[in-house]
């Protein structure tokens, strides 16, 4: 086998390592946007639940 080029030798590693930080970015992002979701959600139901708390109170008066 003749020898390996230089750009070869170093791009292998190159490519790993962008794969894995691609991968790190994706799981990294889905969990963020999960959180997001979960965070924007418990608002959304607070902000129901007050709405019909007040209704309730309104009309009980």
């Amino acid at each position: 086998m003749g020898a390996v080029p230089g750009w070869l030798r170093i791009g292998g590693p190159v490519v790993v390592l962008l794969v894995i930080a691609a991968l790190l970015v994706w799981i990294i992002g889905a969990f963020l946007g999960f959180i997001l979701k979960l965070v924007i959600g418990a608002a959304f139901v607070i902000g129901i639940a007050a709405l019909v708390a007040d209704a309730n109170r309104q009309v009980s008066r």
